[in-house]
């Protein structure tokens, strides 16, 4: 895990520089606005923005400089680097930009961890105030031991249909599920190190979009940031032996080979069940279609499959294939679920190591033809 130097006195921007919109601090900065690629040669910007990147991919000690203007631009560069080079490092760069922050909030007042919320669009409420740190008490039960009640202190709540968005990865975990949690009146109650932890989540995706694909193409014509661009490629390839791009490279050659041997467990179970002529729910039939479209089978190898369903339509079933393969509709062509999304529908059904059921077959399709090569060179 990464880990940081913390500092009482840094500033709130120092602490949480997504905070500020970056064309607004650099014409409160410098008093009128300049492209960031004319920032580049001034102060530290591009040094501490390596050395920020590479402390959140390495997992390496990170040091917040005193500057404001140093922690906002170098933010922001690294933003744009990490989504222009590779997209596990924007991933890896995003996680430990949010982990930072829910470090910060933990010692932050009460106060500064509903302001920071709300800049983020989190509508988080603080129920406390000076007389009253509590916030709202409420007894869950009895000590058996001594007959006095058990009293929790709810500090914060949170609208149902916010904690549900922000929740949405975490509900693996039981104590997540909405079922085991305190709620009245519309409101899910909370306690500090439960807010700081669902703001973590509200970060990624306040960040995931924070930066558009048009203003990181904007900046891909500066000399020094494709030099950085190579910098963080490089780190990518030396922790992960291989690149974003790489690894779909290998695996689009693999596309159309379908062999079930390999498919994931999940993946098995909801074929065998289709094959044993059983009712599939949307999401156990969203999930088979995609997976088969992207490891490249072609609509009628799926649609023979479906042909089992109890319920099946050849004309209803096609034009949903199709829709789900990009020839129809939106013409858009559907991801596969990740692993956690296949856990909180319920689909998953062994821990296999991967972040999603693609992924999983991929891996094991490549461990076997490089057997197979090696067996034939023998």
């Amino acid at each position: 895990m990464t880990s940081y130097v913390f500092n009482k006195m840094q500033s709130i921007l120092a602490k949480y520089p997504y905070i500020v919109n970056l064309r607004d601090f650099i014409r409160d900065y410098y008093g009128g606005f300049i492209p960031l690629n004319s920032l580049l040669d001034i102060g530290d910007y591009i040094v501490h923005t390596r050395k920020r990147i590479e402390a959140y991919l390495k997992n390496l000690p990170y040091e917040p400089s005193r500057r404001d203007d140093i922690e906002v631009i170098s933010f922001y560069l690294s933003l744009i680097v990490t989504k222009a080079a590779d997209p596990w490092s924007f991933r890896k760069f995003i996680d430990a930009e949010a982990k930072r922050c829910r470090k910060y909030l933990l010692s932050e007042s009460d106060n500064i961890v509903e302001r920071i919320a709300k800049k983020l669009g989190i509508m988080i409420e603080y129920l406390g105030n000076e007389s009253n740190r509590c916030g709202k008490a409420v007894i869950l039960g009895t000590d058996l031991r001594n007959g006095r009640p058990i009293i929790e202190c709810y500090q914060y709540r949170i609208t149902i249909p916010q904690y549900i968005k922000l929740t949405e990865k975490l509900v693996s975990d039981p104590k997540w599920r909405l079922v085991n949690r305190y709620v009245c009146d519309g409101y899910v109650y909370l306690v500090k190190n439960d807010v700081t932890r669902i703001i973590e989540e509200g970060v990624k995706n306040y960040l995931n979009n924070l930066i558009s694909d048009e203003e990181v193409r904007s900046t891909l014509s500066n000399e020094k940031i494709k030099e950085l661009v190579n910098y963080v490629l490089n780190i990518v390839k030396d922790i992960r032996g291989f690149t974003s791009k790489e690894i779909r490279e290998r695996n689009e050659a693999l596309k159309g080979i379908i062999r079930e041997e390999f498919f994931p467990p999940c993946i098995r179970k909801l074929k065998d069940a289709l094959m044993r002529g059983e009712h599939l729910s949307h999401h156990q039939r969203f999930a088979l279609a995609t997976f088969l479209l992207n490891i490249g089978a072609d609509s009628d190898y799926i649609l023979n499959l479906f042909k089992n369903s109890p319920d099946f339509n050849e004309k209803i079933a096609r034009y949903q294939i199709e829709h789900l393969a990009g020839m129809r509709g939106s013409r858009k062509k559907y991801k596969v679920y990740s692993c956690e999304k296949m856990r909180s529908l319920g689909i998953c059904i062994s821990e296999c190591g991967t972040k999603s059921p693609i992924t999983y077959y991929w891996r094991e399709l490549r461990k076997y033809l490089k057997n197979t090569k090696g067996e034939e060179k023998k």
